[in-house]
C-alpha cells in the first residue's frame, strides 16, 4: 500500500540542487528535515538536525520519525549515499531519493563511467535494500545540469567571452534540465508515490543539442565575435582513463567523462518516457532559455 509522503529529511540542502529542492518541498506543503554536518540558518519552518554523516548511527537517529529522505549530497566519496541509505532502512523510512540526478542509469555503459561510480553504488543499493525491507525508492533522471553547465562553462559555451567548443561535432540532442526543476521535479515525485514508485523518474527543461544550444546563446547575446572551435572527444576520453590509472587526477579527469556523453547518442538522448507533466516539470520555450542566458551572461 502506497503511504502518503508528509515528512520529509533533506540532506545537502545548502548545495546548489539542494536549496532549490528545499524550496519546492516548502512550496508544496511538506515539513522539512534538513540533516547538517553544523548548525545553520534556513527558514523559520525548517527543522535542523545537526548530524554526523560519518555514522549510520547519528544518522538513523535523526531520520527515525520521517516518511521520506532526499540525498542531494554531492561529495565524491561513495560511503555518504551508502549509509544514508542504511539509515532509511534501519528508520523504517518509506521512500529515498538517491543523488544521482544525471542520465539514464539503465542505459548501458552509463553507470560504467568511473565518474558515475558514486550513482552506480547507491543505485545498485537501495534498489538491493527495497528488495528485501519496506523502503521504496526514486531517482531522478535529468541529464545535464543546464543553468549550471552554462555559468561554469561546463557545457563548452563560455557567455562572457562568447567563446564555445563543440564537442565532436556538437549535434548530439540531449536532456537539459535547470536546478529548479530538478528540485520541483523531487517534490513531485513525493507528491506522486505511487506512480514514482521503485523506478527513474525522467524530466527535462528542454531537449537540445550543444550545438542548438549555441545558437539560442548566440541569439540572446549577439552573433558577432563568438570564437568557435571543436574538440574530438574519445582522445580526450582516452587520457582521462590513462590519467584515472597513473593516479594523475584533476578535476577534468572525471568532467571529461561527462562531456564524453554529452556527445556520445550511445550513452545520452531524449528520453523515451516523459515524466514533466506527471511531476510538475514544464518544458522551457526557446525565449525562456534565451532569458537565462542574458542573466547568467551578467552575473
Amino acid at each position: 500500500m502506497t503511504k502518503t509522503i508528509t515528512k520529509v529529511a533533506l540532506a545537502g540542502a545548502s548545495g546548489s540542487l539542494g536549496s532549490h529542492t528545499l524550496a519546492a518541498l516548502l512550496s508544496q506543503g511538506f515539513k522539512v528535515t534538513v540533516l547538517s554536518r553544523t548548525p545553520r540558518e534556513f527558514p523559520v519552518d525548517v527543522t535542523v538536525r545537526v548530524v554526523d554523516f560519518d555514522s549510520t548511527e547519528s544518522l538513523s537517529a535523526a531520520i527515525e520519525d520521517q516518511d521520506a529522505v532526499v540525498d542531494n549530497t554531492s561529495t565524491n566519496e561513495v560511503e555518504t549515499p551508502l549509509r544514508l541509505i542504511d539509515a532509511a532502512v534501519a528508520s523504517g523510512v518509506y521512500r529515498f531519493i538517491t543523488s544521482d540526478y544525471g542520465l539514464d542509469p539503465d542505459l548501458p555503459g552509463v553507470h560504467e563511467m568511473p565518474v558515475f561510480a558514486r550513482k552506480r553504488e547507491s543505485y545498485r543499493a537501495v534498489k538491493e535494500k527495497a528488495e528485501r525491507s519496506g523502503m521504496t525508492f526514486t531517482l531522478i533522471a535529468c541529464g545535464a545540469f543546464l543553468d549550471w553547465c552554462l555559468s561554469t562553462g561546463f557545457a563548452g559555451i563560455q557567455l562572457k567571452t562568447k567563446s564555445a567548443t563543440m564537442f565532436d561535432s556538437g549535434e548530439n540532442v540531449i536532456p537539459w534540465t535547470t536546478l529548479e526543476d530538478a528540485g520541483k521535479a523531487t517534490a513531485g515525485a513525493l507528491l506522486r508515490a505511487e506512480e514514482t514508485l521503485n523506478r527513474p523518474v525522467y524530466i527535462h527543461s528542454a531537449f537540445l543539442s550543444q550545438a542548438q544550444l549555441l545558437q539560442i546563446a548566440r541569439d540572446a547575446l549577439g552573433k558577432g565575435d563568438w570564437n568557435l572551435t571543436s574538440q574530438e572527444m574519445k582522445p580526450l576520453l582516452d587520457q582521462s582513463m590513462e590519467d584515472l590509472r597513473a593516479g594523475n587526477i584533476t578535476p577534468m579527469t572525471f568532467g571529461v567523462q561527462i562531456q564524453y556523453c554529452i556527445a556520445n547518442k550511445s550513452l545520452a538522448h531524449p528520453w523515451e518516457r516523459d515524466d514533466n507533466e506527471l511531476v510538475g516539470v514544464e518544458e522551457k520555450t526557446t525565449e525562456e532559455i534565451q532569458a537565462l542566458v542574458r542573466r547568467l551572461a551578467t552575473v
